[in-house]
């Protein structure tokens, strides 16, 4: 016969809790999370994730809107949660967001990006509501020029342009150089799950990985400890265009104070991507997209100004000649100092490029100078180095590479060395020859043609032949001869180019001033293209 009992519970065999008192006997308590970026602005959840209270019980949260000063969704409520110790588990951070900070009446702790990934987040459910504040870093910002696409995605979304105007009303704009891929994020190391070394026999050492993106530069240094097979650079950093992104946005924060531990004073830069990897000879066309993408950049570059966000930009390599052809077309319509400063770094472009007279233009295109972009900028600053073997020589006595040759075997020999140990032979054999990119109009054999021809053919393949060679025009045995028929084929072909290029350009050239002028993309060149 079992015993009767005035306990209001059953006796149970079941441990006892930290207060002494059967779990079932826990008091219960709500717990009350909102979420805000690095600058304190409120943001909405999509998914407020789950808390696992002390009982083991896992709670989701019920959204509600906020205040009328905070975005709708702006509160998760945790409720019937057991008192005591909990964890709350992020479900996966929404694109590109990270973790940097956790906030309660009694503390705030702080994290670098990843770091909350491997563990939840520890917190103490106390009686009545425990309030508390997920702070995220924002997404990053590319503005991908690659690819057809909408005109208003040549542009920061409202929320984008909120976050610059909020942060100091400054925003720096990166464009890439040449034969860089768009490329991808890197990944967080699963540092929990990951496992080490093993000696002897055992499991084969395997890295895990977090499907989260990793939008900010990670160490591999100081994460080897937590890796069982050594780590690259691609899966932590990512690669290509968003391999630069993280690079520059990290240094850039360094070199304004960024210690690397504390993430709240971190900011985000605008990162441009264009289409520059067209295969590592054919930098005629890379030109030519450098220019596509610099109309592009025109309709950002004035919503930027529009909104009063004073607009900084850096550009490496051929991302000169996208920059340069963005503030040709501001400074030609009459929007002197959009610009406050224009870094100019490395930049592959002439060496009279910011001249201000066209007619100095020796480009068979005229695309070598840009004479109303200066007007467009407050400030320009050329950053240049003489060990740039692509732009120029490697040459500190600035002589000639024939000059040194013939002063002895033995400077020709360490030349020699010197090229074929370098980490970038073609960049140092490149920098004897006086560098690459006055060369650009030479012409190479068919596989290694870097020159006009290439780009021209493809633009304009229907009008082709535009230039006749007796070489190959005739048959071996027969005498240099250019048929009569050929030439006239020729001539045809230059008068209709002619005809066609001139009623694009009578088409296009309101349009252009109409769109330019109201901050829209222009309409895209065809048989114009090539003009910057």
């Amino acid at each position: 016969m079992t015993p009767a009992s005035n306990l209001p519970f059953s006796p149970s065999a079941a441990p006892l809790g930290a207060h002494g008192a059967p779990v079932c006997k826990y008091e219960t308590a709500n717990v009350l999370l909102r979420r805000s970026d690095n600058l304190r602005r409120p943001q909405s959840f999509s998914n407020a994730g789950t808390i696992q209270d002390e009982s083991g019980n896992t709670v989701t949260a019920e959204l509600r809107d906020g205040t009328e000063y905070t975005p709708d969704k702006a509160e998760a409520h945790f409720t019937e949660l057991v008192t005591g110790n909990a964890t709350w588990h992020w479900p996966g951070e929404p694109e590109g967001e990270h973790m940097i900070g956790f906030d309660t009446v009694s503390e705030q702790r702080r994290f670098a990006p990843g770091n909350a990934l491997d563990e939840g987040i520890d917190l103490t459910v106390i009686e009545g509501e425990r309030k508390a504040r997920a702070i995220h870093l924002p997404p990053p910002v590319i503005i991908n020029l690659r690819e057809s696409a909408p005109a208003a995605d040549d542009l920061l979304t409202n929320e984008q342009l909120d976050y610059f105007q909020a942060n100091g009303n400054n925003a720096l704009i990166y464009v890439h150089g040449y034969n860089v891929p768009h490329g991808e994020w890197g990944r967080f190391l699963n540092r929990k799950d990951s496992h080490k070394r093993y000696g002897g026999h055992g499991p084969v050492p395997v890295n895990v990985w977090h499907p989260n993106k990793a939008t900010v530069w990670q160490d591999a240094e100081a994460l080897s400890g937590y890796s069982a097979t050594p780590l690259k650079e691609d899966q932590l950093n990512g690669s290509g265009a968003h391999n630069w992104a993280i690079h520059v946005e990290y240094q850039l924060n360094r070199a304004a104070g960024f210690d690397g531990q504390d993430w709240m004073p971190y900011s985000r830069i605008i990162n441009i991507s264009w289409p520059g990897d067209t295969g590592s000879t054919d930098f005629m066309q890379a030109e030519l997209n450098a220019m596509a993408a610099g109309r592009r950049l025109v309709p950002l570059l004035v919503q930027l100004a529009e909104a009063g966000i004073a607009i900084n930009l850096i550009s490496h390599s051929l991302g000169a000649r996208v920059a340069l052809t963005a503030l040709n077309i501001v400074g030609s319509i009459g929007k002197s100092n959009l610009v406050d400063h224009l870094f100019l770094w490395q930049p592959a472009v002439a060496d009279n490029a910011l001249t201000n007279d066209s007619s100095r233009d020796v480009h068979p295109l005229g695309l070598g100078v840009f004479p109303s972009a200066h007007s467009a900028a407050r400030k320009i600053v050329v950053l240049h180095s003489r060990g740039d073997g692509v732009l120029g020589a490697d040459n500190s006595e600035d002589k000639a590479w024939w000059q040194n040759t013939i002063l002895g075997p033995s400077r020709l020999a360490v030349a020699g060395w010197n090229i074929a140990t370098a980490d970038d032979p073609m960049d140092d054999a490149l920098g004897n020859l006086r560098g690459a990119y006055d060369k650009k109009w030479w012409t190479f054999p068919s596989f290694l043609d870097s020159g006009f021809g290439p780009a021209i053919e493809k633009l304009y393949k229907d009008y082709l032949p535009l230039t006749f060679d007796a070489r190959k025009t005739t048959h071996p045995q027969r005498s240099m001869y250019v048929p009569e028929a050929l030439k006239k084929t020729v001539k045809e072909n230059w008068a209709r180019l002619e005809k066609d290029i001139l009623a694009e350009a009578n088409a296009l050239w309101q349009p252009c001033i109409d769109c330019l002028r109201n901050g829209e993309r222009p309409p895209e060149y065809t048989l114009l293209s090539p003009l910057n």
